[in-house]
């Protein structure tokens, strides 16, 4: 009975984060107010206040949805066990485009709340939801570098927070160039690229301009040819 009861206020507060993300899409999130937000579900601003107190509120539950749905979709897409580790990161960095590309408002509000220089609710939550992120393509780094497929002496973690700067940077772009359309093929390019370049060494010592390879002796010399004598000059005695 009490879950019949309470599942009215779940679904009045689910329909406010999904006002809230909308609105975001188009206004900045620093701009809209908790009436904006009771106007566009046809409430009053009364009726919101039940539900959420002040608008840090309605904010911090907006980014823990999103973090939660974001890790069920991250788990949906990576079965781990003997996948390649290198696919199972692009299958997570493309889940996430596509969550993106379906919300492109709650992507403007996370920029927004990590930017923020006061801490809030909603700021923390993402913060440990990208640190959570970050541990967990670490691991598949390292798991690619244990088989070889990355350069083993790379630091794995600064490496995974490299692989997350590229795709927020490809993110970040889109919402400047209004269009979140080709992030997917950008994504791909661009780890393509950057695992291109952190492949491990090639076997062996490189070879030296000279033609030799670092800690090998030199060839033993060869016998020189003799040069031909040259004639006898005359005396001008004889």
């Amino acid at each position: 009975m009490a879950r019949a009861l309470s599942s009215p206020a779940a679904e009045r507060r689910a329909d406010a984060v999904r006002a809230l993300i909308e609105l975001a899409a188009s206004v900045s999130p620093d701009a809209i107010s908790t009436a904006a937000i009771a106007e566009r579900m046809g409430l009053s601003h009364g009726a919101l206040f039940r539900h959420f107190p002040c608008r840090d509120d309605l904010w911090a539950e907006t980014v823990r949805w999103a973090t939660e749905a974001l890790w069920q979709r991250f788990d949906a897409v990576d079965p781990g066990g003997l996948v390649h580790p290198l696919e199972r990161v692009e299958a997570i960095l493309l889940a996430h485009v596509g969550f993106v590309q379906e919300h492109p408002g709650l992507l403007r509000m996370l920029f927004a709340e990590l930017q923020r220089p006061e801490t809030s609710a909603a700021r923390e939550t993402g913060k440990a939801f990208m640190a959570r992120y970050r541990q967990r393509i670490t691991g598949l780094l390292q798991s690619a570098q244990e088989r070889r497929l990355l350069d083993p002496l790379l630091d794995a973690p600064e490496l995974a927070g490299q692989v997350l700067a590229v795709y927020q940077g490809l993110m970040l772009q889109g919402l400047i160039n209004g269009s979140l359309t080709d992030l997917p093929s950008r994504t791909r390019q661009a780890l393509a690229v950057l695992f291109r370049g952190l492949g491990p060494p090639t076997a062996g010592p490189a070879v030296t301009p000279g033609g030799s390879r670092p800690g090998t002796p030199p060839p033993p010399p060869g016998r020189r040819r003799r040069r031909p004598a040259k004639p006898p000059v005359d005396s001008p005695a004889d």
